[in-house]
Formats: structure tokens, sequence, C-alpha cells
């Protein structure tokens, strides 16, 4: 859930993990399926869940219904497509915008289409994001992948040259063939 929002606009510092799933994250997604309605996905139901670890955490499922409805349950769902795991300060850094582009791919509307929520069915597999900020500090997220821990692979790399990634700026083979990618 990038650091931005779809205007542009910053999270505030004092934002918690419980206001921001059960408040803003049905508006943003709101506004993105009022905006760019998703055809094609009939019969489809999304899921992700996030733990957000740590004294401010807690956890959080998205279920989305044909990427029409999107209902925000807070707990554990009882089975997700994704599940993504980060600490509570990482989010807090994600969503204040003190680390931009780290979760932007959940926002790209591009990754609301069925081709994408056909291969998320069958992608199996924990992805371990392990980022360098600017500050020299580290950004850590998991992503599991319908349930499975294995096979599991980390994608180490620079904060910028990963947002830059999922902005479309640098692709991932041109990023691990310069060596701004490591993957283990």
């Amino acid at each position: 859930m990038g650091g931005k929002g779809r205007e542009g606009a910053q999270m505030a510092e004092e934002i918690t993990v419980k206001k921001y799933f059960e408040e803003t994250v049905p508006q943003i997604f709101g506004d993105l399926l009022r905006d760019a309605p998703v055809k094609g996905m009939e019969g489809t139901e999304f899921t992700i869940q996030f733990n957000v670890t740590g004294e401010g955490g807690g956890l959080y499922g998205i279920v989305a219904k044909d990427a029409k409805e999107i209902k925000v349950v807070p707990g554990r769902l009882p089975k997700s497509l994704i599940e993504v795991e980060v600490s509570e300060k990482d989010w807090k850094d994600t969503v204040t915008g003190r680390v931009e582009g780290v979760m932007d791919m959940f926002m790209k509307p591009e990754m609301a289409s069925r081709k994408y929520f056909d291969v998320l069915k069958e992608t199996k597999g924990t992805l371990v994001l392990i980022l360098t900020k600017n500050d020299g500090g580290v950004f850590q997220s998991k992503i599991k992948f319908n349930g499975a821990d294995a096979p599991q692979t980390a994608i180490k790399m620079k904060v910028s040259d990963y947002a830059a990634m999922n902005q479309g700026k640098i692709n991932g083979p041109a990023a691990f063939m310069a060596g701004k990618m490591k993957i283990e």
C-alpha cells in the first residue's frame, strides 16, 4: 500500500495501522475501482493478508470480490492469495512517504486484471525483500503466495532501484544484469 495515495498525498505521521486499514484502504481502493473499473474479473475473489508486526501492528485482510467490492477484515483471513509480513516501522515508513515505492506494486491498476489474478492463483512460494534505504537502514518484508513457504527467494537491492522497477523505469532483468538486484 504505497507511501503515497492516489492523489500523491502522504499519510500523516500519526497514522495507525488500524486507521489505515479500516478507513484509508477502503477509500483508496473505492476510488481506484470507481475511477478505473476492472473488466473480466467476474467470479473472482482476490485476498491479501497483511501482518504488520510489532507494538503498533496488527493483522488485516483485504477481500476484493469481482474487482468491484472491497472489504477489510480485521484479523486473519482463513486463506489468502498473498500474505505480506512487514514490521510496523517499515510499514509506517512506506505509508508516510519516508520510503517511497516499496508497496506500490499493490496500487497499480494493471495489477487488477484477470491475467495477473490467474498468475497469482498458481504462484507458490515466499519472496523476501531486503531493500537498503537511503539512510543505510534495511526495509524487509516477506510476501507469501498461496500459503506456501517454499520455494523461498530473497531479492536484495536499493529501495530506489526497487521503486524504479515498480514504476517501470527499469526492468527486472536489466537491474539484475547491472548488479542492482541480487537474488538468493
